[in-house]
């Protein structure tokens, strides 16, 4: 009785053993990692194999949008831009003095040394202070303001600039007069607006007008020996 009870037991944990094997089978088996690209599969039958990325859930919620390139250039300038509060008490005196905006008047050393010798008094040969004559007064203006070696006489300086046109006259250019009525024989430097600077006769350093009747008659010529950069350079040295 006891050996029949032993085979019973046996045959019902082989028939356990069987009924396992089979459930194991029903799984299916995972792809081993071989260096092969295999797949995994997931709820709802979504797949990620291993050189493909998942898909991109709202991608246009992450992704940032372009933003095209602003291509216009910064301007910039050479020279500062000059106002009105920029103008001292003296550029205010010559704006009145000549009838012009004051923020016109950008090269206050120019403006300094004309006031530094206003009312000198004319004198033929003279160089200095008590007394200058029109050609000794420009050569020293150029080189003051503008750095520039210029002959001595009138004659000479006419020879020596550049001819322009009387519509092409600017801040720091020769004007050429014959008032005796052989050749040339003043010169002033041109300022604006038809008005130049000069060691007259009659006056001493004052500033004329062009538009004067005796000056219009007399004028010859204009020359030109202060170039744009070294009249640019001289204005902003002297803010």
């Amino acid at each position: 009785m006891r050996n029949l009870l032993f085979l019973i037991g046996i045959a019902f944990v082989a028939g356990s053993c069987s009924s396992l094997k089979s459930t194991s089978r029903s799984v299916p088996e995972v792809s081993r990692g071989n260096g092969q690209h295999g797949s995994q599969k997931f709820l709802n039958d979504i797949a990620i194999t291993a050189d493909q990325s998942p898909p991109a859930a709202n991608r246009h919620e992450t992704e940032v949008p372009h933003m095209p390139e602003n291509h216009i250039p910064s301007k910039s300038y050479l020279f500062p831009v000059f106002n009105i509060e920029q103008g001292g008490p003296l550029q205010f005196k010559y704006a009145i003095k000549m009838d012009v905006e004051v923020e016109r008047l950008v090269n206050r050393g120019l403006y300094k040394f004309i006031e530094s010798w206003w009312g000198t008094p004319y004198r033929m040969g003279g160089a200095t202070q008590r007394g200058v004559d029109c050609s000794a007064f420009t050569q020293t203006l150029m080189s003051v303001i503008y750095g520039l070696q210029i002959p001595r006489t009138a004659s000479e300086q006419k020879a020596f600039s550049a001819v322009i046109g009387e519509d092409e006259l600017r801040e720091g250019d020769l004007i050429f007069f014959n008032t005796r009525g052989r050749g040339v024989s003043h010169v002033g430097i041109y300022l604006q607006d038809n008005k130049f600077v000069h060691a007259a006769s009659s006056g001493g350093v004052m500033i004329s007008s062009l538009n004067e009747t005796y000056w219009h008659k007399r004028l010859i010529s204009a020359g030109r020996v202060v170039d744009e950069q070294t009249a640019a350079a001289a204005s902003l040295s002297s803010r």
